[in-house]
């Protein structure tokens, strides 16, 4: 928004230095309208020297942000009909290691992870820019989840992030998620140690402490 913003002002500054040297007559005469496409989630119009900017995205944005809130609910639940609900038959993950995973496989890997978590403390899906183009949403999302969790025999206390992008396709029955892909790992901590995202999980091993 800040970016959007610099430009507008730049265009509005455009707009007045070469609206100063038309009559009077004529600026009160015609009404400026410009419209912005560079970004298609924001409109920026400059009307009677008042700049204006529109964010086209709020309405797709709330419904994803209830979806969102969806599958945190499903989470805490340990639901897997309901996050099969939120995705297309077609879904796909790209992980961070490099392998692709089909809808089954990725309602599996969250079966599993469903029998480990004995409680959920936080769970939080942050929409940190979001892209649409008609019935596609592409969404960056800050994705944080801690709880309580068996880890090599013990309860512990798990605490992990991604920034990751998420695909959305407006359906019949709403938006549902279709694909998830450039995963990329935050800070991950084991109570309280933060650990290599990458490693299976050693309890002994030192502080991870990367460059």
């Amino acid at each position: 928004m800040r970016r959007l913003s610099i430009f507008a002002a730049a265009v509005l500054a455009l707009l007045s230095s070469s609206t100063f040297a038309q009559s009077d007559h004529s600026r009160n005469a015609e009404t400026v309208q410009l419209q912005v496409t560079q970004d298609k989630d924001f409109k920026i119009k400059v009307k009677d020297g008042r700049v204006v900017e529109r964010d086209k995205s709020k309405p797709v944005r709330r419904a994803l942000e209830e979806q969102y809130a969806k599958i945190a609910e499903a989470q805490r639940n340990k639901d897997i009909d309901a996050m099969r609900a939120l995705r297309t038959p077609d879904f796909t993950v790209d992980t961070a290691n490099g392998e692709k995973w089909d809808l089954e496989t990725s309602l599996n890997y969250s079966r599993a992870g469903f029998q480990q978590v004995q409680s959920n403390i936080r769970i939080s899906n942050t929409i940190e820019s979001l892209d649409v183009h008609g019935d596609v949403a592409v969404a960056v999302v800050h994705q944080q989840w801690s709880r309580m969790q068996a880890k090599r025999g013990k309860l512990r206390r798990v605490d992990t992030e991604a920034i990751q992008t998420e695909t959305w396709v407006n359906t019949k029955d709403g938006w549902k998620l279709k694909h998830i892909g450039n995963v990329k790992p935050g800070a991950w901590y084991v109570d309280g140690k933060r650990i290599d995202p990458s490693k299976p999980y050693d309890p002994d091993a030192p502080e991870y402490r990367p460059q």
